[in-house]
């Protein structure tokens, strides 16, 4: 059954429904006891909805029959009670549905964010904005596919076979088989019609994604979009996207008036006919004025529902496609560990006949084995393209070799959990994003064991404002650090590295903005502060670090051509000397 079939979208949506029924019966007490609450008030409006016309009919019926005052007005109180009592239970049983909707929304964010934050950390480029815009819109996918479809599903199928009861106890029974023949009209056409109107919402709903996944680019690119000077260019792509967005979804639209065409040409078919018959019924007195009009209300009564129901399914499509892509990311992994410092000593890194490529032809590193002591202070240079970050992303495991092993005191990486690598080793890359919070907030963030104080007595101590203009931690530093200099920057996340314990520090590049005289001083701290409890491993293109250096480790293209001090690789090592002339 191929996928995007009417068949495939059938079963999607029932996967879908299935699995929210789940979320909602089996995630924890309260969700079962606003569940629980929230059914019985819906069914206490089911009741009263069922029973309002009868008492409209016996209100009338009433009258003929010469009732007394007090009966009426008990009749009046009882058909108001049913009116209006129906609409204010549901009305309050939203507020659970609403709280169910919100915990779902919350528990499906956070498993996307779990199991989406790894991938996205693998890359210095993520594609975000896709998943944001599926987290957007969940909440309202979720309220129409839980409060819309799941919820009132069963109340309203209750209420259709209470009305159909009764219309046969009160009233000659071929009524009431015509209002189900009626009904049964509406859900088969709204099901023929729902088949085409799925692949409609489907391509509407691929259409806003991207909308959202290009407005997103384009916003974090601003710089690179006013700078270049193409406003034009970029608005141009937006408004392309826009107006495939509105095609789409204005043949979705049409669709839908298409199966609300049908659906209410069927029950306006059936009212006709199911009215007709009961005038003539009433004008030979085979029927009362008081059934005529329980007949019409138990009509119309039913028409309001199918009419919401007609309403949610047309807007099911896109709801099911969103929250489906959701449950489609992938999840968090089996355990999570929760960041903490750690008091472990330095460990040692052996790289073993290690193999990668991002594409099967073309290998970015081929056949590399080096053992990094522990302890020491290695930096490794090449020139562009050599595989210098990619050896050290591996080293890190945020990748995974093809071929070959990358151990840490003797224990293969692959074995450790991704979510406890980090124990092991800590690996900063060259573009730092920062939260969009205070400095503080951002040179304190966890694992760093920094106190305030500390952070603002190095920070002063590696210039980062020139002259003596104090530092103020409670300054926001904007998205992704964007009031800061790229130099303060790297020292803001330096300084807070230098309260971190970890075996392994992995440092891709993470002084490229610096001055020499900052650089050096930086290096200086954080050999002094970690000792003989952390390896140091920098990835640089400065010969500063190279000088100090326990040892340099030099690739070309993607091989270790060199490995030894900056002085001896100097005198042995034709390429060294000629990378350093080069540069």
């Amino acid at each position: 059954m191929e996928r995007g079939t009417p068949e495939a979208g059938q079963a999607t949506t029932f996967r879908v429904i299935l699995t929210l029924t789940r979320k909602m019966l089996g995630d924890g007490g309260a969700m079962r006891w606003r569940m629980s609450l929230g059914i019985a008030l819906e069914l206490v409006g089911v009741a009263l909805g069922i029973l309002g016309p009868y008492f409209l009919k016996t209100l009338i019926d009433g009258f003929a029959a010469n009732v007394p005052v007090g009966g009426i007005l008990m009749l009046v109180g009882l058909f108001v009670l049913s009116w209006s009592g129906g609409s204010v239970l549901s009305t309050i049983r939203s507020v659970y549905s609403t709280q169910v909707i919100d915990q779902i929304a919350r528990d499906m964010a956070i498993s996307t964010l779990r199991g989406k934050l790894p991938d996205f950390a693998k890359t210095k480029t993520s594609e975000t904005g896709g998943t944001l815009g599926l987290l957007e819109r969940l909440p309202y996918s979720l309220s129409i596919i839980v409060d819309g479809l799941i919820w009132r599903s069963l109340p309203i199928a209750l209420q259709l076979l209470g009305s159909l009861w009764l219309v046969c106890v009160l009233i000659p029974p071929h009524y009431a088989l015509i209002l189900a023949f009626v009904l049964a009209g509406y859900v088969l056409t709204t099901w023929l019609a729902a088949r085409h109107h799925r692949r409609r919402s489907a391509d509407a709903n691929l259409a806003i994604g991207a909308v959202s996944r290009e407005l997103g680019d384009v916003l974090r690119n601003a710089r690179r979009v006013v700078f270049n000077g193409t406003i034009d260019l970029e608005t141009a792509r937006v408004t392309d996207l826009f107006s495939a967005k509105a095609r789409a979804n204005t043949r979705m639209m049409w669709s839908l008036v298409g199966m609300v065409g049908w659906q209410y040409g069927v029950v306006g078919m059936g009212f006709i006919v199911l009215l007709s018959l009961g005038t003539s019924d009433v004008l030979a007195h085979r029927m009362t004025v008081g059934d005529f009009v329980l007949l019409q209300a138990y009509a119309l009564r039913l028409a309001a529902p199918l009419a919401g129901i007609g309403f949610v399914i047309s807007q099911s499509a896109v709801a099911i496609a969103n929250i489906r892509e959701v449950l489609e990311l992938p999840g968090p992994p089996t355990r999570t560990v929760a960041v903490t410092s750690h008091d472990e000593k330095a460990s040692r890194v052996s790289i073993r006949n290690v193999t990668f490529g991002y594409s099967p032809d073309q290998n970015v590193l081929s056949d590399v084995s080096i053992d990094i002591e522990q302890g020491s202070f290695t930096v490794i240079i090449g020139p562009n393209g050599s595989g210098k970050s990619t050896l050290a992303q591996l080293m890190a495991g945020i990748l995974e070799p093809q071929r070959g092993t990358v151990s840490i005191d003797g224990r293969d990486l692959s074995a450790i959990p991704s979510a406890e690598r980090h124990r092991q080793v800590l690996y900063v890359p060259q573009f730092i994003g920062l939260f969009n919070r205070s400095l503080a907030s951002n040179g304190l963030y966890p694992p760093t064991t920094l106190t305030q104080i500390e952070l603002a007595a190095l920070l002063n101590r590696w210039r980062f404002h020139e002259g003596d203009r104090p530092i103020n931690l409670d300054i926001g530093v904007g998205e992704q650090g964007e009031r800061m200099s790229g130099g303060q920057i790297q020292k803001l996340e330096l300084a807070r590295l230098t309260g971190i314990a970890r075996p392994v520090l992995i440092l891709d590049e993470s002084t490229s903005a610096l001055d020499p005289a900052s650089e050096a001083l930086v290096v200086l701290d954080l050999r002094r502060r970690i000792g003989e409890g952390m390896t140091l491993v920098m990835v640089s293109h400065h010969v500063q670090l190279a000088r100090q250096a326990d040892r340099i480790i030099f690739l070309s293209a993607g091989r270790i051509a060199a490995d030894g001090r900056h002085e001896e690789l100097l005198m042995s090592s034709p390429d060294y000397r000629s990378h350093w002339k080069a540069d």
